[in-house]
């Protein structure tokens, strides 16, 4: 899968994490980029949330992303929820 996103990496951070992990940071960085960035700018100046993006973000697993899956949640670890916070809310930038 390859990212629209070149940004650079100065501190080599990205050898530090898993496969795994690089790989569901590259998913939830692809479906921001095709989904929440086309809408965000509008969404912002109406100041509305774009709720269509929801039920998207529910099967990436993003809500309670470090929950057990026994409760119906992804069951990622602690870097992979943080680096899906952190992806899914820098959309604008």
């Amino acid at each position: 899968m390859t990212s629209k996103f070149q940004g650079v990496d100065f501190y080599n951070l990205d050898s530090l994490l898993t496969e795994e992990e690089r790989a569901i940071r590259d998913t939830v960085r692809e479906w921001v980029d095709d989904n929440v960035m086309p809408v965000i700018g509008e969404a912002y100046v109406a100041g509305k949330f774009p709720k269509q993006l929801i039920p998207g973000m529910a099967e990436l697993g993003l809500f309670g992303a470090n929950l057990p899956e026994e409760y119906g949640c992804a069951g990622l670890n602690n870097v992979c929820s943080a680096r899906t916070c952190q992806r899914s809310t820098a959309a604008p930038g």
